[in-house]
């Protein structure tokens, strides 16, 4: 089994989760362990970076679901981000493609959370 290694950034007063491995069974409780960690200090906003995901199974999706439902009862979001082929195809079949807004890299999902600039007519 692929080890998944977990790491948390700071941009743009977004957090930033960067997955790498393989999201499946028990390697997903660092997962758990990071969301946890990043909601008991205040975080709301999110940007799950999978770019070097290539496996999820039902526990990281449930890892996932279980952030989303935790941040959308309040002010926050999530956003995914890098999500490989066979990811994407998982995502699909589950259709939590149409829970999750994804973003094709990092720099978008993080902009996204910017609020949308309306120029002044002249």
């Amino acid at each position: 089994m692929t080890r998944l290694d977990v790491t948390t950034e700071r941009e743009d007063g977004v957090a930033v989760v960067v997955l790498s491995g393989s999201a499946i069974g028990d390697q997903t409780r660092r997962m758990d362990d990071a969301f946890a960690g990043l909601l008991a200090a205040g975080e709301h906003d999110f940007v799950v970076d999978m770019t070097d995901v290539w496996v999820i199974d039902g526990a990281g999706m449930a890892a996932l679901v279980g952030l989303f439902k935790r941040v959308r009862i309040g002010p926050g979001d999530v956003r995914l981000c890098g999500l490989q082929t066979w990811v994407t195809v998982v995502f699909a079949m589950t259709r939590l493609n149409r829970v999750f807004d994804t973003y094709e890299d990092r720099s978008a999902a993080v902009a996204s959370f910017r609020p949308a600039t309306v120029e002044a007519a002249g």
